[in-house]
């Protein structure tokens, strides 16, 4: 039986077994010293001493180790069986056994003490262990057959010890006569056996009710997503289908939303703070009034919920307000709180869709198409799909241009009117489209927007003008390149390090290189954006504010905002000289920005009576047709040979 549970234990690899092989192991070394001490000659040798301990310590170990399987299986009950560390028990049996051969010899005189002390002690000890692992389990109310079984078999091995020492220190004995022993050890054994495939079919209901567990634990995996416990996408769809096909399905909403620009919050606070916010926010939606019959999420941070009872319109923008509401109160993280957005998409049953698998196609297509317009939410319109399919295209012909280098870069200059000098060129993209053409900016730039592209197309744009910047270095030629950044791009850590490999790369001075952000850009986090210039600055690099006037700009801002240039936008200068309220803007503008120690540049000059007023206003430097188009890179460096530097 204890090699039975040994084999038992290699394959489950569970303590308990290898506990229980170790109790009938001492079970088999008690009946075996037995033998020894009482049928062989070793029982008047030396080892008579030996292997009396050893009946003793196999007696108290089979008993102990027998309540301990039972309270490795059941911790949380039976932790006060055993209180103190098993090796302490062990011990203390040890010394008991070597006191019950030890004291018989050092106290003669007592012969009285001698059985008490040699044998019933030890069954009166094992059996309340026993008594105690029967009763113990028997408490535990497991409703399985093993153990069951195995707790009245313990209760009755444990009351045949104390039965018998009872019967022995009264001077009844009924184990006289050589039959009484032998049913006396029949019993023993009859126990013995029983218990060991009680423990068996304990194993196996043990498995059995693991292996249910297990499959219990699949199927929730199957229909919920791991990480928030909401519904996976399967899940959705199957619940959702039949909400649509009970009889009083009438009006229901299917709401998808993702959270704006996770990704970047992943890259600044770690993983495991994105998981933090991606389970808040499946708690969040279900504390929510708003009550969805469903919440699933179906990727990385897109939700999706559905909505029964809302009836009108009002209730749904209502509904709609309350989920934003959601999403953008703080999430309080290790690192501080962080704020986010969220685009929202959804579809109706039965006006856009009849099946489950539609309704969510069709909110996902409102949900990127909301994405793509930067739209609070939108609801899906029949069209859509063709939108989205001419978008896709875009999106690889863009990606085509990318990996084949089809966009190049033209160079409009910058002059000073302080030393009517050139002193550097704004760097512009056009699109060398194979088939199209020579595409302008406004016809490509808002679509690598909506595609998610604008942060790609930067670093093609960044790092073909640091190339120019080495190729006109190579010419001794030292002009400064002015570079827009995208809103996306900006802030973002890894642009610092393309930056830093870049200058590496192409050994290109950081004096060289100044980003022009929009106005809006730098304001939407204003601390944020201030620390990150003032890094840029600390490099090297110069940082200026594009389309000054068209935002929101504050005069603290400017102040703090460690930036080497303003932009006027070219709006405020077109019309300067005709209309009297566009130039005291422009007027105004110069004088804030010399008053904050700023330098200004204005574009769109495109008339000498423009060039000729912003002199006399004192503006610095000046930008437009007037000055030249935008230049191919050969132009360009005809325009430096005959400009005067």
């Amino acid at each position: 039986m204890a090699f039975f549970l040994w084999y038992y234990f290699r394959v489950y690899r569970q303590t308990y077994l290898k506990v229980w092989f170790l109790a009938f192991l001492a079970f088999a070394g008690y009946q075996f010293a037995i033998l020894l001490l009482y049928t062989t000659e070793f029982g008047q040798s030396w080892a008579q001493l030996p292997l009396a301990v050893i009946v003793h310590f196999a007696c108290y170990s089979f008993a102990l180790l027998m309540l301990l399987g039972n309270r490795l299986q059941f911790p949380l009950n039976a932790s006060h069986a055993l209180s103190w560390p098993v090796s302490r028990y062990f011990i203390i049996f040890f010394i008991l056994s070597c006191l019950g051969v030890g004291l018989p010899l050092a106290l003669p005189d007592l012969p009285s003490w001698h059985s008490l002390l040699e044998a019933h002690f030890r069954f009166i000890l094992t059996g309340i262990l026993l008594f105690m692992a029967g009763t113990g389990l028997w408490q535990k109310k497991s409703h399985g057959l093993g153990p069951q079984v195995a707790s009245v078999v313990l209760v009755l091995w444990g009351m045949l010890y104390l039965g018998n020492t009872l019967s022995n220190m009264t001077q009844i004995s009924i184990l006289s006569t050589f039959n009484q022993m032998f049913l006396y050890k029949t019993i023993e054994l009859a126990l013995l056996v029983t218990l060991g495939f009680s423990l068996v079919i304990w194993l196996q209901e043990n498995e059995r009710s693991t292996n249910l567990k297990l499959t219990e634990k699949t199927r929730y995996l199957d229909q919920h997503d791991q990480l928030t416990g909401a519904l996976n996408r399967d899940a959705l769809l199957i619940q959702l289908e039949q909400l649509i096909t009970r009889a009083d399905a009438a009006n229901l909403h299917l709401v998808m939303l993702g959270l704006d620009k996770f990704k970047n919050v992943n890259e600044s606070v770690g993983l495991k703070q994105g998981d933090r916010i991606l389970r808040e926010v499946i708690r969040r939606f279900e504390q929510s009034i708003v009550k969805p019959v469903l919440i699933a999420r179906t990727g990385g941070d897109i939700f999706a919920l559905v909505l029964a009872d809302v009836v009108n319109e009002k209730q749904l923008q209502y509904s709609l307000q309350h989920v934003q509401q959601l999403i953008e109160k703080p999430f309080l993280l290790d690192s501080g709180p962080v704020k986010l957005t969220t685009s929202i998409g959804l579809s109706h049953y039965p006006r856009h869709a009849l099946s489950a698998e539609q309704l969510l196609q069709q909110a996902n297509i409102a949900f990127h198409q909301a994405k793509r317009l930067q739209a609070s939410w939108l609801s899906y319109q029949t069209g859509m799909e063709e939108e989205t399919a001419r978008l896709l295209a875009w999106e690889s012909e863009l990606l085509q241009a990318i990996s084949e280098n089809q966009f190049v870069l033209y160079y409009q200059p910058q002059l000073s009117l302080r030393s009517n000098l050139l002193e550097g060129f704004e760097v512009l993209v056009r699109w060398q489209h194979p088939q199209r053409g020579l595409l302008m900016p406004g016809e490509f730039l808002p679509l690598c927007e909506q595609l998610g592209l604008s942060q790609v197309l930067d670093l093609v744009i960044l790092r073909s003008a640091v190339a120019s910047i080495q190729r006109w270095q190579q010419l001794g030629l030292h002009i400064p390149l002015a570079i827009n950044m995208s809103p996306v791009h900006f802030e973002q850590e890894g642009l610092k390090q393309e930056l830093k490999g870049l200058l590496q790369q192409y050994a290109v001075s950081p004096e060289m290189i100044e980003l022009e952000v929009t106005e809006n850009t730098a304001m939407q986090d204003m601390e944020k954006g201030s620390n990150f210039a003032l890094e840029l600055q600390q490099m090297g690099i110069k940082v200026s504010i594009d389309d000054f006037g068209t935002g929101y700009s504050s005069l603290a801002y400017l102040r703090k905002m460690p930036i080497e240039k303003i932009k006027i936008d070219r709006s405020f200068v077109m019309d300067m000289t005709s209309n009297d309220s566009d130039m005291m803007i422009v007027k105004t503008m110069i004088k804030l920005a010399h008053g904050l120690g700023k330098r200004i540049l204005a574009e769109g000059v495109e008339t000498v009576e423009q060039l000729n007023l912003l002199r006399n206003l004192s503006c610095d430097a000046v930008q437009g047709y007037y000055i030249a188009k935008p230049l191919p890179e050969s132009e360009a460096l005809a325009f430096i040979k005959n400009y005067p530097r």
